[in-house]
């Protein structure tokens, strides 16, 4: 007898159970052996029913998806989760794997994605739908450049200086530096601060307690 994977589906809109109901009763390998539409429900039935893949919703009332996720990862360590949602923020993704689930797909994904998803997953794998990794790309560059445009300790002290109404000659002597480093410093503060001039650049400065 072949071996199911069984699979119990979370979410707080029946017509979504109800379609990928549909969709999973056509897939070879797959049994859904429950469904609910709350969270809390969900805990109750998981400790009484053998669940191999969980397919939560992400956003539900009274406990979310991220929750859940947790709950269910520290309880019952051997159940794989996906998330569903119709959005893929970065900032959301993140915190669902951080809760601990195997894969998140989108819930307007067609048959062959769901497909790949259940098997990738039940075989220990992780997936992610293309539009999810493309957020998390995005979102990863947006830090690399957050923290490229970070003032250095060298360059936090020139500001003081700067703020002193030192010249560019003064400070390369004060730092055993050549103008011209002086110069690039200067460059390079401006364009992280995304000032003109020194007044904006103090007044930069002032708000954020660097003077």
């Amino acid at each position: 007898m072949e071996n199911l994977k069984r699979i119990f589906i979370v979410d707080d809109h029946q017509m979504v159970i109800d379609g990928l109901r549909l969709i999973i009763n056509t897939i070879p390998g797959f049994e859904i052996v429950g469904d609910c539409n709350s969270a809390h429900q969900a805990l109750d039935i998981l400790t009484e029913t053998a669940v191999d893949i969980l397919l939560t919703d992400v956003s539900m009332p009274e406990m979310s998806g991220i929750e859940l996720t947790r709950v269910v990862h520290k309880k019952f360590p051997h159940i794989k989760i996906i998330a569903l949602s119709m959005f893929g923020e970065a900032q959301v993704v993140a915190e669902m794997i951080d809760a601990g689930i195997s894969g998140y797909i989108l819930k307007n994904t067609g048959k062959q994605e769901l497909i790949e998803a259940l098997n990738k997953v039940a075989e220990g794998q992780n997936y992610f739908a293309p539009e999810i990794t493309l957020q998390l790309m995005k979102s990863f560059k947006r830090g690399q450049e957050s923290e490229s445009s970070r003032l250095t300790d060298r360059e936090i002290e020139i500001i003081r200086m700067i703020e002193q109404d030192f010249g560019n000659k003064q400070i390369a002597d004060l730092l055993f530096i050549s103008e011209r480093t002086v110069e690039t410093h200067r460059k390079n503060i401006l364009r992280k601060t995304n000032t003109q001039t020194v007044v904006g650049l103090l007044k930069y400065a002032y708000e954020r307690k660097i003077i």
